[in-house]
């Protein structure tokens, strides 16, 4: 790319090509005109001076004499008396009247004298073209380097002093174009410094929550930089400690104070954030405690505080002005309250760890299980995942030969490997489904918070390259860093494999675990492009006959199990207003289903003019008709399950085929007994989902 300077001496030369083009133009142009001007200037000359001379002669038969003379003057060339019938462009002809009688003459004009002259005039004028227009050009390429690369370059050299750090801002001089310019980039760096510091704040925030420092006069800086960001006044932040007490801490740009106070005893706005657990944005004083007012408190914008569904407390910015947040500061308010959330809840693992460890003296293996069975007991599913790629990997370790230390760090890494995703949202950890590109994103941040949230535990240092490499691949497609074949460390390469094993062969609630020798099969196959061939050459004997041993025992009963997997059902796969499946399940439903009956039936019942129930009765009696429906549905067919499809479409499974007339008999019941009518379908083709779905699809058409 050209810089700026080589396009200033490219233009220069172009210029000179131009003033060369100009003259040479305008020597073309003038040349015909000077020839056509000196020749008639000669023709004149030759006849006055034919005339003054034929005079002083004054006879016809001088000729000689007459001859001589005239073929003198510079612009005659040759004098003939010979008639001449054609006379060319350099020829003049004339009779001369003497008194003893007249004589015809022929002059030829001196051709290469003319020429001459023009050839002379014209070269002097197309000198005086090119200096004239090189001169101009000249000007325009001064003040071409002056009012335009001049000021470019001061701007260059500017912004790498900005860059350097030599130099804050640009200085705005001027209101021409570059002063505009420098304004721009001027407010483009107050913009990134903006980010910057938001980003920075963020940061500090997310070290405070690794660290579990808490509340202290870091965390205030930092606070009031974020009232200062957000151009709000202050902060009230609740923190429950208890099932009594909870801790008001406030802080404004220029004073803070701590209070304790019991949580039956908070007034205005902030048990109402506690008890709804959602936003609050008003500007009503009514709803304001007296505490409060006394603040000046004229704008609210406050949060609840929750990691996991665990309600810790309240964030509540307010401002002495009534005018509202951009959505922008109210995003960057939300992201600060979700990490003090977090930093509330990882000081008090912290804490709970520090008074283990003052016991113990030292961190046992059996709390580092404690914490994993932490993140386990979100996905019931995952019960046991670490301790089992702990047992392949450590094995896996002393296959090779590695180091006892080596081992040992192996066995660490693989346990806590996945505590990062304690950090996951539920709504993303749990889903039973399949996740979006922008959730799988979520997901991939597990490694980084799983180091991030160990590496100042010093037990633990030699195990953070294989927590925060696990998911890295062999051929670069991994993460979080992209490291390709030896660049992964040999930790996270062993745990890379136990954990697709473990993760292959366990059951998850999407679906089920397949048998050893198809995993194996599978990571043998990805052996060079996925896993370390070497590694999982060594592994592939483990993997298939060795069973972990010495695992913990249980630690949550069946039953529990049992109820969590029902509630984290309920949260994402049941319809609120009737309490069976949503269409989202439909595919879950139908393989539970598969799994328990080789042959089954599936009906969908339609209630018809629902809307207009809607409509002219009013949502609330719609409500009561579906409810209804559902529970005759239950009391007549007996269903294994029901998916509520549509608003008001029902599908659901039974274990046994019914009659038509008796399933007719049962339909026209729930009619007459609801006052509605229905629309029923027994659907024939569900050999798999998708012929179903097509079933259900051309039905809803």
């Amino acid at each position: 790319m050209l810089k700026n300077t080589d396009k200033y001496w490219i233009l220069s030369v172009l210029s000179l090509l131009i003033s060369g083009l100009i003259t040479t133009l305008s020597y073309f142009s003038t040349i015909s005109i000077a020839r056509n001007y000196f020749l008639k200037d000669s023709i004149k000359n030759a006849q006055n001076y034919i005339e003054v001379v034929a005079t002083s002669i004054g006879s016809s038969k001088k000729r000689k004499e007459l001859k001589e003379i005239l073929e003198r003057a510079p612009y005659i060339e040759e004098v003939s008396f010979k008639s001449a019938n054609f006379i060319g462009k350099f020829q003049l002809k004339k009779e001369l009247l003497f008194p003893d009688g007249t004589s015809e003459i022929t002059v030829t004009l001196n051709k290469k004298e003319i020429i001459r002259k023009a050839k002379s005039l014209t070269q002097l004028i197309a000198v005086i073209v090119f200096f004239i227009s090189t001169f101009f050009q000249i000007i325009l390429l001064i003040l071409i380097r002056k009012f335009y690369l001049s000021p470019l370059k001061e701007i260059k050299r500017d912004i790498k002093d900005i860059y350097e750090g030599k130099l804050k801002k640009l200085s705005e001089k001027g209101s021409d174009e570059f002063g505009k310019i420098r304004k721009s980039i001027n407010k483009m760096i107050d913009s990134i410094k903006e980010k910057d510091t938001r980003a920075d704040i963020i940061s500090q925030f997310i070290s405070l929550l690794t660290v579990g420092k808490g509340f202290n006069g870091e965390f205030v800086s930092l606070m009031r930089k974020v009232l200062e960001i957000t151009e709000t006044d202050g902060v009230i932040i609740g923190i429950i400690q208890d099932d009594e007490n909870i801790n008001l801490k406030t802080i404004t740009k220029s004073d803070k104070f701590e209070l304790e106070k019991k949580l039956d005893e908070l007034e205005g706005i902030e048990p109402y954030i506690l008890e709804l657990e959602r936003e609050v944005e008003t500007t009503k004083k009514d709803v304001l405690s007296e505490k409060e007012r006394k603040l000046g408190i004229q704008y609210v914008f406050g949060l609840p505080m929750k990691v996991f569904s665990h309600k810790l407390g309240f964030c509540l910015f307010f401002k002495q002005s009534p005018k509202a947040l951009s959505q922008e500061d109210k995003n960057y308010i939300r992201n600060i309250t979700k990490s003090i959330a977090i930093s509330v809840e990882t000081r008090k693992l912290i804490s709970e760890l520090q008074e283990k460890l003052k016991k113990e003296e030292k961190l046992t293996e059996t709390i580092i299980k404690t914490l994993v069975r932490g993140i386990e007991i979100r996905d019931s599913y995952t019960r046991g995942h670490s301790e089992r790629v702990a047992f392949y990997s450590k094995r896996i370790a002393e296959e090779i030969n590695l180091s006892k230390e080596k081992i040992n760090n192996i066995y660490m890494a693989a346990i806590l490997h996945d505590i990062g995703k304690i950090g996951i949202p539920d709504s993303i950890l749990l889903k039973p489904s399949k996740l979006t590109d922008k959730e799988y994103e979520i997901i991939k941040l597990h490694p980084i918070l799983s180091y991030e949230l160990l590496k100042h535990i010093e037990l633990l240092e030699g195990a953070l390259d294989g927590i925060k490499y696990h998911h890295e691949r062999w051929n670069g497609n991994g993460y979080p860093k992209g490291l390709k074949g030896e660049e992964i460390p040999i930790e996270a390469r062993i745990i890379a494999i136990a954990d697709s094993f473990d993760a292959m062969t366990s059951n998850r609630i999407y679906r089920k675990a397949i048998d050893k020798k198809k995993a194996i099969k599978e990571i043998k196959e990805k052996a060079g492009i996925f896993y370390d061939p070497e590694i999982v050459e060594a592994a592939l004997p483990i993997l298939m006959y060795e069973k972990p041993v010495g695992l913990t025992e249980e630690y949550l009963d069946v039953s529990i199990i049992r109820e969590i997997e029902e509630r984290r059902l309920d949260y994402f796969l049941r319809d609120s207003l009737t309490g069976v499946f949503n269409r989202n399940a439909l595919e879950y439903v139908y393989n539970l289903m598969k799994d328990k009956k080789e042959s089954f039936s599936v009906y969908v019942v339609d209630i018809a003019k629902l809307r207009e129930i809607n409509i002219s009765q009013g949502w609330k009696k719609g409500d009561e008709i579906l409810k209804r429906v559902v529970s005759m549905i239950e009391e007549k067919f007996k269903p294994s399950y029901i998916v509520r499809y549509a608003g008001d479409n029902f599908v659901f499974f039974v274990n046994e085929t019914v009659e038509e007339p008796v399933v007719r008999k049962r339909i026209e019941e729930i009619e007459k007994e609801l006052d509605i009518q229905l629309s029923f379908v027994e659907l024939h083709n569900v050999e798999n989902i998708e012929n179903l779905k097509k079933e259900l699809t051309r039905i809803e058409l």
